[in-house]
């Protein structure tokens, strides 16, 4: 299943909508925009949402286009079963717990380090999704990567892995130290459990209690209500 890089911005939209803004399979909120099998005389390929876990089990067999075409059609997101509170599915600004500061609120970007945001959250286009998460951390030599870019999964070289683990969305570099775990508090509040890189030269290590900056700890230095809460 190949991904569709070239998708317009209604294009997008459209398929977001379809699959319920997450993975068809399993409901994470990271995913990529793939092609589903169709006719080859359509006028396009129709595109779902697929998390990398589950992208991963269609690479390797465990997982068949005809299943995904199954997912697709009645997406886990829909399903009554479903329990929404365990993702970030909130129409509203995440309040984040991170640095030992005071719940954020009101904080898009908690961290930049040289004028990089690690991190970046916002709501969902107009009103109606998930969260949008962003992750841009340092690669084996320091130079920033965009990771995530607004739930959309960016590697397809392996460089990067993702898991969901329990209420954790965890980002880890396959060579390399690089790593982002958020844990899900509830639909709309994230804590950042464990983030850890160095880009341009800058050592950064961030969890729930403290925030260390090239090997010196501080707590309580991220600020709440402003666009960038600490600039590095």
């Amino acid at each position: 299943m190949p991904s569709l890089p070239e998708l317009t911005a209604e294009q997008r939209e459209d398929i977001r909508r379809i699959c319920g803004f997450a993975c068809v399979r399993c409901g994470v909120t990271i995913y990529r925009y793939l092609a589903l099998p169709t006719d080859k005389h359509a006028d396009e390929p129709i595109g779902t949402l697929l998390c990398p876990t589950c992208h991963g089990l269609v690479e390797e067999g465990r997982l068949t286009p005809a299943q995904v075409c199954s997912f697709h059609a009645n997406p886990v997101v829909r399903q009554r079963h479903f329990a929404r509170d365990r993702l970030p599915f909130s129409n509203e600004l995440p309040q984040l717990i991170v640095g030992g500061a005071r719940l954020l609120r009101d904080t898009p970007i908690p961290v930049t380090v040289e004028g990089e945001p690690l991190l970046i959250f916002a709501p969902p286009r107009r009103g109606n999704g998930a969260t949008r998460i962003s992750v841009r951390l340092g690669g084996r030599d320091g130079t920033p990567e965009q990771i995530v870019d607004g739930n959309e999964w960016l590697p397809t070289n392996g460089s990067w892995h993702f898991l969901l683990r329990g209420d954790r969305y965890s980002i880890m570099a396959a060579r390399g130290d690089g790593l982002a775990v958020l844990r899900i508090v509830s639909r709309s509040r994230i804590a950042v459990e464990h983030l850890r890189t160095t880009i341009k030269g800058r050592r950064v290590e961030v969890t729930p209690d403290w925030l260390e900056i090239d090997g010196k700890r501080y707590v309580d230095r991220i600020s709440s209500g402003n666009l960038i809460g600490l600039e590095v």
